[in-house]
């Protein structure tokens, strides 16, 4: 299966242009699976609700995307703000041929908070005999999630993320969030795909450093420029990561039990 990541800087503030490009994308990519960061649709940096709200969109708004998808027998996935029965959301698309699902983030980041409600429910896609967990940005700093999908039967996690450079200097050279990527993929003997945004906004800098990353921890990225990054995900890999030798099983040897995300209070 052919994946590919689009990392590019949304117009900020805006909708319109950003629609354009993400369906550019999405007709002309040659991939089976395309994703796109978080809040791409308007751009991130907004200080609250009612400034965000003339750049959000319904679901009904997802339909030039739905019948991309249609036409080419492709998953689309990214993130836009979702306003629904009047709430906002900061939500990620899963479109596919066979439908529409949505995902709202659960972890919700900083001055998120005043904007949107917190999502409560983790999302798999079903899309050509695969499974897929969805997650946006800070949600992969929650290693539950990731057990909750591995253990659910997820293959893959699809992460949308616009993640800012870190203000402290990375001895590495790598930003926190892929390291998180890495250490996610390998600790469950599944695929990470984390899409980031580039560019500057308000003053913060979001790096790029999308990844993708195997269930072996083998990782491809690219840098900070706009640019895509396409690998095929090989899942006959899963049986192997998960099961190292024939004392190990991954799932199996866990010992804590991961429920579901509690709701909103």
């Amino acid at each position: 299966m052919r994946v590919t990541l689009v990392q590019f800087a949304p117009e900020f503030p805006g909708k319109a242009k950003n629609w354009e490009r993400i369906r550019s994308w999405a007709e002309s990519t040659d991939a089976d699976v395309v994703v796109f960061p978080e809040l791409t649709s308007c751009g991130y940096c907004y200080e609250g609700p009612d400034e965000i709200r003339g750049f959000t969109d319904p679901p009904v708004s997802l339909a030039p995307l739905e019948a991309i998808a249609r036409r080419h027998g492709r998953l689309l996935v990214g993130g836009f703000a979702e306003e629904a029965d009047g709430r906002l959301y900061n939500s990620a698309y899963a479109v596919s041929p066979e439908g529409t699902q949505i995902y709202r983030k659960i972890h919700l980041w900083n001055k998120e908070k005043k904007i949107f409600q917190p999502g409560s429910q983790p999302l798999i896609v079903d899309f050509q005999g695969h499974r897929f967990g969805m997650e946006v940005c800070y949600d992969i700093q929650f290693p539950e999630l990731g057990s909750y999908y591995s253990r659910a039967g997820a293959e893959a996690l699809l992460v949308p993320t616009a993640w800012a450079q870190e203000p402290t200097d990375l001895l590495s050279g790598l930003q926190p969030f892929t390291h998180l990527a890495l250490s996610t993929a390998f600790t469950h003997g599944i695929y990470v795909a984390l899409a980031n945004r580039t560019g500057l906004e308000r003053g913060a800098r979001f790096p790029g450093e999308s990844s993708i990353t195997d269930p072996l921890g083998r990782m491809h990225h690219i840098g900070a420029e706009e640019a895509t990054l396409t690998a095929e995900l090989d899942f006959s890999l899963l049986p192997q990561a998960k099961r190292p030798n024939e004392n190990n099983d991954l799932d199996a040897d866990a010992r804590l039990s991961i429920g579901l995300p509690r709701g909103p209070p």
